[in-house]
């Protein structure tokens, strides 16, 4: 079976596993890259677990905020190049987008969304081409988000480094001020830095868990373990892997014994903010792929 240079180094870009451990798996899977990333796990030969998220797109991911932190937005503006996600004027349509998000209610989709009045004048998508053709290189509006919060709830935002991550996060509070906005701001670098799928056990999607406990099943086989004691070695395989991705069962990050959980920051801001409650998170990597999405150099 002949295997091409480019789905090696896809497979490569997603495992950072050797360029003939890649070709064997790639090999044994008949080309099916998720099989074969599966594959690469099952032997270990994985030197580090990365979420897909390897697309070569540059460009800003924003986020704002209502003064009354009732609503919050997050949007990603991609362009070709490094340099031009440096650009000022690319930099300000960027700031622009959020502000007209914030302005009005949320769109139905990014057709909608580009449709938008500007503050300036002329619509978003009026604009994105302005600049494209002042530039001289392709941009588009990617993705965005719009929450609202509700009763005790408020919302914060917060942008990683020059905009290549950033993070929303909704968090209840019964006594709402400086130590609950300080509580959310330290859980959205914790969601920066450690990158959860899931907000609770519960919410992890069904295929994700799925895929999971497979190659747990794989691996017991391939031990040589008794098959009675599978269950029991699963149970532990799953605490593990809901520590990984559950942003309630993660260490938290600024916690340098690395034994405190997020869940446990969270009740005991409890002291200071009454009973206390993260409602939802969002976080948008700038070039990650998406669900239904190609990733970036598929295209011919």
């Amino acid at each position: 079976m002949e295997i091409s240079a480019k789905l090696v180094k896809e497979l490569r870009d997603k495992t950072n596993a050797g360029m003939m451990d890649c070709k064997k798996a790639l090999n044994e899977c008949g080309c099916d890259l998720e099989k074969a990333v599966d594959w690469l796990r099952q032997k270990g030969l994985m030197t580090a677990r990365k979420r897909a998220g390897r697309a070569t797109r540059e460009g800003l991911i924003v986020a704002g905020v209502s003064p009354d932190l009732k609503k919050g937005v997050l949007a990603e503006l991609n362009c070709e190049t490094d340099f031009v996600a440096k650009n000022e004027a690319f930099r300000k349509l960027a700031g622009d987008i959020a502000a007209a998000l914030l302005a009005s209610e949320a769109p139905a989709d990014i057709e909608t969304l580009l449709a938008r009045p500007l503050a300036g004048g002329g619509t978003i998508d009026e604009a994105l081409k302005g600049l494209v053709g002042t530039i001289g290189e392709n941009m588009n509006l990617r993705r965005f988000i719009v929450r609202q919060a509700e009763g005790n709830s408020f919302l914060h935002a917060y942008i990683h480094g020059p905009g290549r991550l950033g993070v929303l996060v909704e968090l209840s509070a019964e006594k709402p001020g400086p130590e609950a906005e300080e509580l959310a701001h330290n859980l959205a670098m914790h969601i920066a830095a450690a990158a959860p799928a899931a907000l609770t056990e519960a919410d992890v999607p069904a295929d994700m868990l799925e895929r999971e406990k497979a190659l747990f099943r794989a691996k017991l086989a391939d031990s040589g373990k008794p098959e009675n004691m599978w269950d029991k070695i699963m149970l532990g395989q799953l605490k593990k892997f809901y520590s990984e991705v559950v942003l309630l069962e993660q260490a938290y990050v600024k916690d340098s014994t690395g034994k405190k959980t997020v869940g446990a920051v969270v009740r005991e801001a409890a002291a200071a903010c009454g009973r206390t409650e993260i409602i939802s998170f969002a976080r948008f990597q700038l070039g990650e792929e998406l669900p239904g999405e190609a990733a970036a150099g598929d295209e011919e």
